[in-house]
């Protein structure tokens, strides 16, 4: 049976983006947001929520419109740059926070994993011993 999924409210949703735990009854769902098949693009969305407000305040200052937009858009790639090289540890922390393993991962790719694993032998050699 699989466990009922409550998504978060708007503002818990904001404060999620933002790094805060969610409460237990949202355990299942940020287990699901954080192992699904989309994990990684959401992580990256939720990594520009982030900063839409400052995005919003570099568009507000006052200058030509094209160096407003380049501004803006030099930050969302730094973002998605920092996103995509911490992705791995943001994931674990927010899922430690919310009190889950961190080492925690997607059903299907243990699966996969699993599946396409070596076979395990039985004979293991040490260095510089000879198998019989």
């Amino acid at each position: 049976m699989t466990p009922e999924i409550h998504t978060p409210n708007p503002l818990r949703y904001i404060a999620f983006v933002y790094g805060a735990a969610l409460p237990d009854h949202n355990r299942e769902w940020v287990r699901h947001t954080l192992t699904c098949d989309t994990w990684v693009v959401r992580h990256l969305i939720r990594g520009q929520l982030a900063l839409v407000p400052v995005y919003a305040i570099l568009l507000a200052i006052p200058g030509p419109l094209g160096l407003r937009c380049a501004t803006v858009l030099l930050g969302v790639f730094v973002v998605l740059f920092y996103n995509v090289v911490y992705m791995r540890q943001n994931r674990a922390r927010r899922l430690q926070r919310s009190g889950l393993d961190p080492n925690l991962e997607n059903p299907r790719v243990l699966a996969r994993r699993s599946a396409s694993a070596p076979p395990t032998s039985s004979c293991i050699r040490t260095r510089g011993s000879v198998a019989a």
